[in-house]
Protein backbone atom coordinates (compact mmCIF):
# COMPACT_ATOMS: atom_id res chain seq x y z
CA UNK A 1 0.00 0.00 0.00
CA UNK A 2 1.17 3.52 -0.71
CA UNK A 3 0.44 6.35 1.73
CA UNK A 4 1.54 10.00 2.10
CA UNK A 5 4.25 10.84 4.64
CA UNK A 6 4.89 14.17 6.29
CA UNK A 7 8.33 15.02 7.68
CA UNK A 8 7.81 17.65 10.37
CA UNK A 9 10.15 20.56 11.12
CA UNK A 10 10.99 19.20 14.60
CA UNK A 11 12.14 15.88 13.09
CA UNK A 12 14.97 17.46 11.10
CA UNK A 13 18.57 18.10 12.05
CA UNK A 14 20.19 21.58 11.80
CA UNK A 15 20.81 21.00 8.04
CA UNK A 16 17.08 20.49 7.44
CA UNK A 17 17.31 16.74 6.85
CA UNK A 18 15.26 14.13 8.68
CA UNK A 19 17.32 13.03 11.69
CA UNK A 20 18.38 9.43 11.03
CA UNK A 21 16.82 8.06 14.23
CA UNK A 22 13.39 9.35 13.23
CA UNK A 23 13.02 7.03 10.24
CA UNK A 24 12.09 4.11 12.50
CA UNK A 25 9.59 6.33 14.31
CA UNK A 26 7.98 7.19 10.97
CA UNK A 27 7.96 3.53 9.90
CA UNK A 28 6.35 2.44 13.16
CA UNK A 29 3.74 5.20 13.01
CA UNK A 30 2.78 4.05 9.51
CA UNK A 31 2.68 0.42 10.69
CA UNK A 32 0.39 1.39 13.57
CA UNK A 33 -1.90 3.50 11.36
CA UNK A 34 -2.09 1.35 8.22
CA UNK A 35 -1.15 -2.25 9.02
CA UNK A 36 -2.37 -2.95 12.56
CA UNK A 37 -6.02 -2.04 11.70
CA UNK A 38 -5.88 -4.67 8.95
CA UNK A 39 -4.66 -7.32 11.40
CA UNK A 40 -6.90 -6.82 14.46
CA UNK A 41 -10.16 -5.06 15.25
CA UNK A 42 -8.94 -2.85 18.06
CA UNK A 43 -5.62 -1.16 18.78
CA UNK A 44 -5.66 -2.78 22.24
CA UNK A 45 -5.79 -6.26 20.70
CA UNK A 46 -2.30 -5.64 19.28
CA UNK A 47 -0.59 -3.33 21.75
CA UNK A 48 -2.24 -4.12 25.09
CA UNK A 49 -3.25 -7.78 24.99
CA UNK A 50 -2.44 -9.79 28.11
CA UNK A 51 -2.38 -13.02 26.10
CA UNK A 52 -0.30 -11.96 23.12
CA UNK A 53 2.65 -9.65 22.56
CA UNK A 54 4.38 -8.81 19.29
CA UNK A 55 7.68 -7.10 20.15
CA UNK A 56 10.22 -5.98 17.59
CA UNK A 57 13.07 -8.45 17.25
CA UNK A 58 15.12 -6.61 14.63
CA UNK A 59 15.03 -3.20 12.92
CA UNK A 60 17.25 -1.73 10.25
CA UNK A 61 17.28 1.30 7.98
CA UNK A 62 19.09 2.25 4.80
CA UNK A 63 19.31 5.79 3.44
CA UNK A 64 19.67 6.88 -0.20
CA UNK A 65 18.51 10.51 -0.35
CA UNK A 66 17.72 13.18 2.25
CA UNK A 67 14.15 13.57 3.45
CA UNK A 68 13.28 17.17 4.24
CA UNK A 69 10.33 18.94 5.89
CA UNK A 70 8.10 20.67 3.34
CA UNK A 71 8.86 18.11 0.61
CA UNK A 72 6.07 15.71 -0.31
CA UNK A 73 6.97 12.10 0.48
CA UNK A 74 5.16 8.81 0.18
CA UNK A 75 5.72 5.41 1.74
CA UNK A 76 5.16 1.96 0.33
CA UNK A 77 4.40 -0.48 3.15
CA UNK A 78 4.38 -4.22 2.61
CA UNK A 79 4.80 -7.42 4.52
CA UNK A 80 8.06 -8.76 3.10
CA UNK A 81 8.22 -12.11 4.92
CA UNK A 82 5.97 -14.29 7.08
CA UNK A 83 7.53 -17.09 9.15
CA UNK A 84 6.16 -19.48 11.74
CA UNK A 85 6.49 -17.04 14.67
CA UNK A 86 7.55 -13.75 13.07
CA UNK A 87 7.01 -11.41 10.13
CA UNK A 88 8.94 -8.56 8.54
CA UNK A 89 7.49 -5.27 7.30
CA UNK A 90 9.38 -3.27 4.68
CA UNK A 91 8.67 0.43 4.31
CA UNK A 92 10.15 2.35 1.39
CA UNK A 93 10.12 6.14 1.69
CA UNK A 94 9.92 7.94 -1.66
CA UNK A 95 10.02 11.49 -2.98
CA UNK A 96 6.37 11.86 -3.97
CA UNK A 97 7.08 14.20 -6.90
CA UNK A 98 9.50 11.69 -8.41
CA UNK A 99 7.39 8.65 -7.55
CA UNK A 100 10.16 6.09 -7.55
CA UNK A 101 13.18 7.84 -6.08
CA UNK A 102 13.84 5.97 -2.85
CA UNK A 103 14.99 8.13 0.07
CA UNK A 104 15.11 5.44 2.74
CA UNK A 105 13.98 1.92 3.49
CA UNK A 106 13.28 0.19 6.78
CA UNK A 107 12.84 -3.49 7.58
CA UNK A 108 11.30 -4.33 10.94
CA UNK A 109 10.80 -7.89 12.19
CA UNK A 110 8.12 -8.58 14.80
CA UNK A 111 7.92 -11.85 16.74
CA UNK A 112 4.82 -13.33 18.38
CA UNK A 113 5.19 -14.30 22.05
CA UNK A 114 2.92 -15.33 24.91
CA UNK A 115 1.85 -12.20 26.78
CA UNK A 116 2.66 -13.50 30.25
CA UNK A 117 5.80 -15.58 29.67
CA UNK A 118 7.27 -14.01 26.53
CA UNK A 119 7.81 -17.50 25.12
CA UNK A 120 7.73 -17.60 21.31
CA UNK A 121 4.47 -18.77 19.80
CA UNK A 122 3.04 -19.45 16.36
CA UNK A 123 1.32 -16.60 14.56
CA UNK A 124 -2.44 -17.02 15.16
CA UNK A 125 -4.09 -18.36 11.95
CA UNK A 126 -6.47 -15.41 11.50
CA UNK A 127 -3.60 -12.90 11.75
CA UNK A 128 -1.36 -15.09 9.53
CA UNK A 129 -4.00 -15.01 6.78
CA UNK A 130 -4.17 -11.22 6.97
CA UNK A 131 -0.37 -10.90 6.96
CA UNK A 132 -0.19 -13.15 3.90
CA UNK A 133 -2.75 -10.96 2.13
CA UNK A 134 -0.51 -7.91 2.78
CA UNK A 135 2.59 -9.70 1.53
CA UNK A 136 4.68 -8.22 -1.27
CA UNK A 137 3.32 -9.22 -4.67
CA UNK A 138 -0.06 -10.30 -3.29
CA UNK A 139 -3.07 -8.72 -4.94
CA UNK A 140 -5.69 -10.06 -2.53
CA UNK A 141 -7.50 -7.60 -0.32
CA UNK A 142 -7.12 -8.46 3.37
CA UNK A 143 -10.27 -9.56 5.13
CA UNK A 144 -11.60 -7.07 7.63
CA UNK A 145 -11.00 -8.09 11.24
CA UNK A 146 -14.05 -9.88 12.61
CA UNK A 147 -13.89 -8.74 16.22
CA UNK A 148 -12.17 -11.96 17.21
CA UNK A 149 -8.87 -11.79 19.07
CA UNK A 150 -6.26 -14.53 19.14
CA UNK A 151 -6.38 -16.56 22.35
CA UNK A 152 -3.35 -17.91 24.19
CA UNK A 153 -3.30 -21.14 22.17
CA UNK A 154 -3.62 -19.32 18.87
CA UNK A 155 -7.33 -20.13 18.67
CA UNK A 156 -9.84 -17.36 18.33
CA UNK A 157 -11.70 -16.00 21.31
CA UNK A 158 -13.90 -12.94 21.78
CA UNK A 159 -12.05 -9.70 22.47
CA UNK A 160 -12.02 -8.44 26.06
CA UNK A 161 -14.78 -6.02 26.96
CA UNK A 162 -13.97 -2.39 27.49
CA UNK A 163 -14.05 -1.24 31.11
Amino acid sequence: MRVPVQVHFDEADPRGVLFFGRILTLAHRLFEEHVVPRLVTRWEDWFASEELAVPIRHAEASFSRPMRPGVQHAAEIEVAEVGATSFTVRTRFLEAAEGTRVCAETRVTHVFVEGRTWAKREIPPEIRARLESLRAGTTATPAAPSGISPGPSGESSPPPRAA
